[in-house]
């Protein structure tokens, strides 16, 4: 028990007093606590829009949280076909490479945008975005249709549709996407698959408190 403890106090999530044996837990172990809740939150919530949009489009659905880094993968729902493609649960997908990211960087913190922005964008694929002006002007093509895409800018072969989520306070919490090959979600997407997103993220929003426009 005390080697536990030890390693906590290290890593900041527990305090101990006065160097007696009394300890106590820490605000970062706090805010820990509350991020896992609301991220459980958000998968819990997610989930009925999440098995709709795959019933009614067939593709993987993924919901995604940002992190400094990247966007997490929370959830994943696999699709119909019977050749597998998408994205595993835990992945890291860098901000400029996916949709999920990019809809990131467009809705979410600007300080992660501005960061972004002002780094190194790496090339995953012959198709990834690396100039920062361009970037910047599709993000604010996302911005304005509330929509993203990526084809074969994360993975040749693989694209994604994903749209905004919002909580009860108006902030960007995360994205809702459908994930499939580039032979079935085009980077000019059907208007079914267009819809479908964006009714998610809208419902999924809705049930986490937030007022979505008319």
């Amino acid at each position: 028990i005390h080697r536990h403890l030890q390693t906590l106090i290290e890593g900041g999530y527990v305090i101990q007093e006065d160097g007696g044996e009394r300890y106590r837990v820490s605000a970062r172990l706090m805010a820990l606590g509350e991020a896992v809740s609301s991220n459980f939150d958000l998968a819990i919530a997610s989930r009925p829009a999440l098995d709709e949009l795959r019933s009614t489009l067939g593709h993987s659905v993924a919901i995604s949280i940002p992190e400094m880094g990247g966007i997490r993968i929370l959830s994943v729902i696999r699709g119909g076909s019977d050749v597998e493609i998408g994205v595993r649960s835990g992945s890291l997908l860098p901000f400029h490479t996916s949709s999920q990211g990019k809809v990131t960087l467009a809705f979410g913190d600007t300080g992660i945008r501005d960061r972004v922005l002002g780094g190194k964008l790496d090339r995953s694929t012959p198709e990834t975005i690396t100039d920062r002006e361009d970037l910047a002007s599709e993000l604010d093509r996302v911005h304005a249709r509330r929509w993203a895409t990526s084809g074969n800018q994360t993975v040749l072969g693989l694209n994604a549709l994903a749209a905004p989520v919002f909580d009860a306070l108006d902030q960007f919490v995360g994205a809702v996407a459908i994930v499939d090959s580039v032979q079935f979600i085009t980077e000019d997407p059907s208007a079914d698959q267009i819809n479908g997103v964006l009714g998610a993220a809208r419902r999924i929003s809705c049930s986490l408190g937030h007022q979505a426009a008319p």
